[in-house]
């Protein structure tokens, strides 16, 4: 696990190993990127880097993180759902490297863990009004960040033109725009 926390030079030095890491991204595949390689890239030391990350997926694990903060912050307390579906594929089809790198590295479910926490706290003003139970809203929950993930996933693969309004509309379009908890 990576251990940043607050301070300004563990920050500092943990965004030039993101920095030398998506620049790594860019010309190799996740899989073939080693820690050196890393290290290089981002002119840190060796023990600065085992000081801040475990391994190379630790370090793509705090850029998740990163984009995750950035969508939270974007998102109101109160957020309609295709706001927050909208803005989660703004942000994620501008790191499509870095979500690339999450499949390959098998963190997928770090990934959905992460959208659930998410789109529950965001959208808890539906589970109040609606009054379901937790179990309920938990598995409503993780069934919504596993269909957005593989929905991000296709965006990215498959429909690479697709901007996050498209993508938000062909979801609306095949899904409904309401979520199915609501009764009419």
């Amino acid at each position: 696990m990576y251990r940043i926390g607050n301070d300004k030079r563990r920050t500092k030095s943990a965004k030039l190993i993101c920095k030398g890491m998506e620049q790594l991204m860019t010309i190799q595949d996740y899989n073939d990127i080693s820690v050196t390689q890393i290290i290089n890239a981002s002119c840190v030391g060796r023990a600065t880097f085992y000081r801040l990350f475990d391994d190379k997926s630790d370090v793509v694990l705090y850029q998740m993180e990163s984009v995750f903060d950035e969508l939270i912050q974007r998102m109101g307390p109160h957020t309609d759902s295709n706001v927050a579906v909208k803005s989660l594929f703004e942000l994620w089809l501008s790191q499509k490297e870095l979500f690339l790198s999450l499949v390959k590295a098998n963190l997928y479910g770090e990934f959905q863990t992460r959208l659930s926490f998410v789109i529950g706290e965001k959208l808890k003003f539906i589970k109040e009004s609606v009054g379901l139970d937790d179990r309920n809203w938990k598995y409503f929950i993780h069934i919504r960040a596993a269909m957005l993930f593989t929905a991000l996933r296709v965006a990215i693969t498959q429909f690479n033109e697709d901007s996050p309004l498209d993508i938000s509309n062909t979801l609306n379009d095949l899904f409904g725009k309401q979520p199915t908890i609501f009764k009419s």
